[in-house]
């Protein structure tokens, strides 16, 4: 056997250990999977068909990844919908709600089976949320305390879908943060089969290996749906977003 592809197949049985032989490029800089491997093994589709095309199958497990975009924008379409799907393929998740804004009625209509959920809810704050003095103040312990539970649920593993959602925190609170609030969980996660998910208005972090959906705000076209792109290690997928119809209980 020639020496190079002894090489690779040393090099393939080394991610295999590692759980990171879904990173192994073929010749290029595109992240493929390995050949026989499962594809949901190292994706979490969102279960929209036109976002997971675009994904090229779904959320990256191993790392961290975020949806991003203004409120109404269809972020909770998107969380909902990846939660619904994952617990349907019987796969345990997490949702960290440090606002206290989830909504279950929405959720258990879209499908989410709670018996496979772990919902870890904050005070529920109103509307001293958008006042000055929480933002400084209370948010900030709320936003502390939900990076705390979610660096907890991480390192307790067996979880295929791990949500933050930061979508109502003030983008100033979650910037005085350190940045290396991200890279320590992203090492929690590194070659795992959970998929981590920040929700947020603005970009918040990714890894090297995860994706940043961006949402427009609202469209004018009278169907339900949302307009997105995928960026990727700072590289926009598509400067044109992808129309994704949303069904009535979604919206």
């Amino acid at each position: 056997m020639p020496s190079a592809a002894i090489d690779r197949n040393y090099l393939e049985s080394l991610l295999r250990d590692r759980k990171l032989d879904h990173t192994l490029a073929n010749g290029g800089l595109t992240p493929v999977l390995a050949r026989g491997s499962d594809p949901i093994r190292w994706l979490v589709p969102t279960g929209m068909t036109e976002l997971d095309a675009r994904l090229e199958g779904g959320l990256p497990r191993g790392h961290l990844s975020e949806v991003i975009g203004p409120r109404s924008s269809g972020r909770l379409a998107i969380l909902v919908s990846a939660l619904a799907g994952a617990t349907s393929r019987g796969e345990a998740v997490a949702l960290v709600d440090p606002l206290d804004m989830f909504d279950p009625v929405t959720a258990s209509a879209s499908g989410v089976d709670f018996q496979r959920m772990l919902w870890i809810r904050g005070e529920s704050s109103g509307s001293a949320r958008v006042s000055l003095s929480s933002e400084y103040g209370t948010l900030q312990k709320s936003l502390d305390r939900a990076v705390k539970a979610l660096n907890i649920v991480l390192q307790a593993g067996g979880f295929g879908l791990v949500v933050l959602d930061l979508g109502e925190v003030a983008a100033q609170t979650i910037k005085r943060l350190p940045y290396t609030t991200w890279l320590r969980l992203q090492r929690v996660i590194e070659g795992s089969e959970t998929a981590c998910v920040l929700i947020g208005s603005e970009p918040i972090a990714r890894s090297s290996g995860g994706v940043t959906v961006q949402l427009a705000s609202g469209s004018r076209l009278q169907a339900p749906g949302l307009n997105a792109r995928v960026i990727r290690a700072r590289k926009v997928e598509s400067d044109q977003y992808v129309r994704v119809p949303l069904s009535a209980a979604a919206c």
